[in-house]
């Protein structure tokens, strides 16, 4: 199809997944000083609209952004779906196979990774079914991250593993952990040991040494297109954003905690730091350019109460209950679990008993979906106080047509506690997205554009402008951020 063209940018994309304006409005108007505030004053402000008919996840948004295709046709669904089942083609993917130097670094469903052909660096997303990476040199900071996110999928107040925390950051410092990154884990550990509702911050802090190793892979290597992800402030959105907008315990009589109310602020003076640091690189080296995605939002949502709630603890134990044979259990998103199988036929009869399993008369499992050999779905939860039952109706595979009867603990499932309770804000489909560089003005406007047209967009400053996906957006235009 050709080679991208001398005219080609650099482009930085930094993903600060699922942000909206008003989480940087008010980030803003707090302070005004920020980077974000610079950012914002002169970048051209854009805002996506992703119209999936699916329910939006950044499993499946992520996706749609990067190959400007809708999940029915990437058919990327679930987090620990079977990769081979992936439809399209990625920018990065389009990107290198033009010749030029790729930077991946989180990006969700990028596993699995494989060595840059032009150089660079490929560091696959924390739901990673392996540790490997590109450079070698990142694959004990993927096992950490990895063992990481497996530790506190469901709530972040689970014991730390302090002999492997130790272990870890001390391999850590030698990839590139700068000072600033150091003394805020300190604190937070500190922190911590004063109040444990601190714990809930700890994927803010999580996003430190991320950054710092990408940065460092970043200068190094240089590459054309680089892309980084973060989920650190959404989190705290997801299940904050009642304590840190006062208006919310207005409308939803909500009583806004002294300890949590801090945390989306906090996690979005994280992400300044970071933004600090690409734009002063920026300055620096006026060829780059820096795109600020988000592929869907955030807003408010009405506050339900989820005292317990049902957690599959182990695997291994359900799979033996039900006669499921061998299973691998891959990472996923609380309250999501992903089971791979030995055959597309092993997996199909696993969901066919795993949609038998009871509770009070309701499905212990939902939302179950079959991909060649991987099994998606989601366990059922709690709101509002309703009380759990203990009990648990369930076939096996051995004898479908026979209900047995058991406790939740035989299926290895039990219930727990999640830190914070509830969530306050839910998924839009709008989203900022910001372009800064050199011949980019200023552009407060934020005019709505279909996600679809970002894919384009990012080809387009690369240089590379005769690919099939230019010009699909539903618009009819390429958008290019260089001219209005």
């Amino acid at each position: 199809m050709g080679e991208a063209t001398s005219r080609g940018r650099h482009v930085v994309l930094y993903e600060l997944n699922e942000v909206p304006w008003e989480i940087y409005d008010r980030y803003v108007k707090a302070r005004p000083r920020s980077n974000t505030a610079k950012l914002l004053s002169a970048g051209r402000c854009q805002t996506t609209v992703n119209e999936d008919p699916n329910p939006l996840q950044p499993w499946r948004t992520w996706p749609t952004f990067h190959k400007a295709l809708y999940s029915d046709d990437h058919n990327s669904f679930e987090l620990g779906q079977d990769p081979t089942t992936f439809r399209g083609e990625n920018v990065w993917e389009v990107a290198e196979a033009r010749g030029l130097k790729i930077g991946i670094f989180g990006a969700l469903q990028s596993w699995p990774p494989h060595p840059p052909k032009p150089g660079g660096f490929y560091v696959p997303d924390t739901f990673s079914q392996t540790a490997e990476t590109y450079p070698e040199s990142m694959r004990s900071f993927q096992h950490f991250n990895l063992a990481m996110t497996d530790s506190h999928r469901f709530s972040a107040d689970a014991p730390l593993d302090m002999r492997r925390m130790a272990v870890g950051g001390l391999r850590i410092l030698t990839l590139g952990l700068t000072p600033w990154s150091l003394y805020m884990g300190v604190r937070q550990l500190a922190r911590e040991r004063r109040d444990a509702r601190h714990k809930a911050a700890r994927s803010i802090y999580q996003a430190l040494p991320s950054f710092d190793l990408y940065w460092r892979l970043h200068k190094k290597t240089r590459p054309q297109l680089s892309i980084y992800f973060t989920n650190h402030v959404a989190g705290m959105m997801h299940r904050y954003w009642g304590d840190a907008v006062p208006e919310y315990g207005q409308q939803y009589d909500y009583q806004p905690d002294e300890v949590f109310k801090n945390f989306v602020t906090e996690a979005m003076d994280v992400f300044d730091t970071q933004l600090g640091r690409i734009l002063k690189f920026i300055a620096r080296n006026p060829n780059t350019i820096l795109m600020l995605a988000s592929s869907m939002g955030q807003a408010a949502i009405p506050y339900h109460r989820m005292d317990q709630t049902y957690v599959l603890k182990d695997v291994e134990r359900l799979a033996a209950a039900l006669g499921l044979g061998p299973v691998t259990e891959g990472l996923a998103m609380y309250p999501r679990t992903s089971l791979k199988f030995p055959s597309t036929d092993t997996a199909s009869d696993a969901a066919e008993v795993l949609a038998s399993v009871a509770s009070a008369s309701e499905p212990m499992f939902t939302e179950l979906r079959v991909e060649r050999s991987s099994v998606t779905f989601a366990i059922r939860y709690a709101q509002d106080g309703a009380k759990l039952s203990q009990e648990v109706a369930y076939s096996t595979l051995g004898d479908r047509g026979t209900v047995r009867n058991a406790s939740i603990e035989d299926l290895g499932i039990t219930t727990a506690a999640r830190l914070g309770g509830g969530n306050t804000a839910y998924h839009t489909p709008q989203a900022p997205l910001i372009t800064f560089g050199s011949g980019i003005g200023p552009d407060p406007s934020r005019k709505e554009i279909s996600v679809l047209e970002a894919k384009p967009m990012i080809l387009n400053l690369l240089g590379i402008r005769d690919h099939p996906s230019i010009g699909i957006a539903e618009t009819g235009r390429l958008a290019d951020p260089t001219t209005h």
